[in-house]
């Protein structure tokens, strides 16, 4: 079991690392996707890129659902 959360672990540390840099620069530069690809690996990086970005994309989704409800 230890091994899924050493996974766990390092897969949210590349999230933060991707959060943190678009809280920063407002996206995630190419520059820094390399970096996070060679010490992650391709897939993780990639992963958690496509997961933070379906994350805001299903919240931005559900507020224009909330304001259209409240509009009429």
């Amino acid at each position: 079991m230890p091994k899924n959360d050493d996974k766990l672990t390092i897969e949210l540390e590349c999230e933060e690392k991707i959060i943190s840099e678009k809280h920063r620069f407002g996206r995630v530069r190419s520059k820094m996707m390399s970096q996070l690809r060679s010490e992650y690996g391709s897939e993780i990086a990639n992963r958690s890129l496509a997961r933070i970005n379906k994350r805001i994309s299903l919240g931005s989704k559900m507020t224009k659902i909330h304001s259209d409800e409240f509009s009429i």
